[in-house]
C-alpha cells in the first residue's frame, strides 16, 4: 500500500523518448583522446580525420521535438496507453476506498464484539481478496512502464529502419538535435532532413495501420 502513489506518479507523465543516431565526429574512426591511464601500449594505430577530410562530410540532422510532436506512431501509442492508466487509477482508487470502508468495519466490529466469529473471519478473508487486487492493479500499472519501453525500442527500430532506406549514401552523418537538451550547439536549417522523415515515417505507419 506504501507504494501505491509513488507507482502511480511515476506513470503520470509518458515521456517518449527517441534516440537516433549518436554521432560524435572528434572519435570517428577510432579517434581517442589517448591512453586510458596506466597503459602505454596500443597495437592498433589511431587514425585521426584531417580537417580537410571532415569539412568533405556530408552531415545532416533531424530535430527530435518535432518527430515526438508529430510521428502519428507517438501519438497513438501514447493515446492508448494513457487510457490504459486512466482506467486502472480508477479501478485502484474504487478498490482502495472500498477495502478501506470495510477495513475499518472489521475494526469496530472485532473491538465492540457485535460480530460472531464466522463473521470476522468472512470479513478477514473478503479483506485479503481485495489486498490481492489491489496488489494486482499495482503490477498492472508497472507493466505501463515495461509497455512504454518496448514500444520506444520499437519506434527507435521503426525510425533507424526508416533514416537507412532514405539516407542510401546521401551523409556521412544524420545528426539528433532537441531544443530542449541540445547536445549540438548551431545548426544550419539547411541540413534539416526532419520533415522529410516526418512524411516517410508517417507514411510507412499508415500503410501498416491499413494492413492490420
Amino acid at each position: 500500500m506504501k507504494n501505491l502513489s509513488l507507482i502511480i506518479n511515476g506513470i503520470l507523465v509518458i515521456a517518449v523518448a527517441i534516440l537516433f543516431y549518436q554521432v560524435n565526429t572528434l572519435k570517428n574512426n577510432g579517434l581517442s583522446s589517448g591512453s586510458e591511464e596506466g597503459t602505454s601500449e596500443n597495437k592498433n594505430p589511431i587514425i585521426v580525420n584531417s580537417a580537410s577530410n571532415l569539412a568533405d562530410a556530408k552531415i545532416a540532422y533531424i530535430n527530435t521535438d518535432s518527430i515526438n510532436e508529430h510521428y502519428a506512431y507517438i501519438a497513438d501509442f501514447t493515446k492508448v496507453l494513457k487510457a490504459k492508466k486512466s482506467s486502472i487509477e480508477n479501478q485502484m482508487q474504487s478498490l482502495t476506498a472500498k477495502f478501506q470502508q470495510e477495513y475499518e468495519a472489521f475494526q469496530q466490529s472485532a473491538q465492540t464484539g457485535i460480530a460472531s466469529e464466522s463473521d470476522l473471519m468472512k470479513q478477514k478473508t473478503s479483506l485479503e481478496r481485495q489486498q490481492q487486487e489491489i496488489a494486482n492493479k499495482e503490477l498492472q500499472m508497472q507493466n505501463l512502464g515495461i509497455e512504454l519501453e518496448e514500444k520506444n525500442i520499437e519506434l527507435n527500430k521503426n525510425v533507424k529502419d526508416f533514416l537507412a532506406k532514405y539516407n542510401n549514401g546521401k551523409f556521412d552523418y544524420v545528426l539528433s538535435y532537441s531544443d530542449m537538451m541540445p547536445t549540438i550547439l548551431l545548426v544550419n536549417p539547411k541540413l534539416d532532413i526532419t520533415n522529410d522523415i516526418l512524411k516517410g515515417i508517417n507514411e510507412e505507419y499508415k500503410t501498416k495501420k491499413i494492413k492490420k
